[in-house]
């Protein structure tokens, strides 16, 4: 498995060619703005939103988030898939879930600094946007809105996300207990 480029290989590869970085997460803002969690951002804002964002592309089996660091980056899905995995203890690892096209990762470590509960690999080539806390505080001053905006995205994500966590609780336990149906 390789890791995520580090930051030094980050910002070579940002150096190169900042126009077509910029270019390039361009035309994936314009496919992110029209995301659902994201509408309410007109298209000035997104532009705003587009000068802070990165792309990053990671190869089939890469690793984006790894279980137990922090990160302060919000990761919205644009091309590809991860896998989210969990360690079980003695090398052993599952898989709870995939992270598809117009989904978020990482909101917790985002808002809070804490560490991954699990690591983030990719299932196939994969393209992300990647948008960095303290890139999202510098709009603060002169375009709260779009900050609150995202926030209030991530909000609803998080809120998405335990809803079906409690529903697929509720369904374990009717099967386990055998209740409320066949099985």
């Amino acid at each position: 498995m390789a890791e995520k480029s580090s930051p030094k290989e980050t910002q070579a590869e940002t150096k190169k060619g900042t126009k077509k970085r910029i270019r390039n997460t361009e035309k994936y803002m314009d496919a992110v703005c029209k995301l659902p969690f994201v509408s309410e951002l007109d298209e000035g804002e997104c532009g705003h939103l587009a000068g802070i964002a990165t792309v990053v592309t990671l190869k089939k089996g890469q690793i984006l988030i790894k279980q137990g660091k922090k990160d302060d980056s919000l990761y919205i899905l644009i091309k590809g898939r991860l896998q989210v995995n969990r360690g079980t203890g003695g090398g052993e690892h599952i898989t709870l879930a995939c992270i598809r096209e117009g989904e978020m990762a990482g909101e917790m470590g985002f808002l809070d600094g804490s560490e991954h509960s699990a690591t983030l690999q990719a299932d196939d080539t994969t393209d992300v946007l990647q948008i960095k806390r303290k890139h999202l505080e510098s709009l603060l001053d002169k375009h709260p809105q779009i900050v609150y905006k995202l926030m209030r995205a991530i909000a609803l994500e998080v809120h998405e996300i335990t809803k079906r966590m409690n529903m697929q609780y509720v369904e374990m336990s009717n099967y386990i207990n055998h209740q409320h149906g066949r099985y």
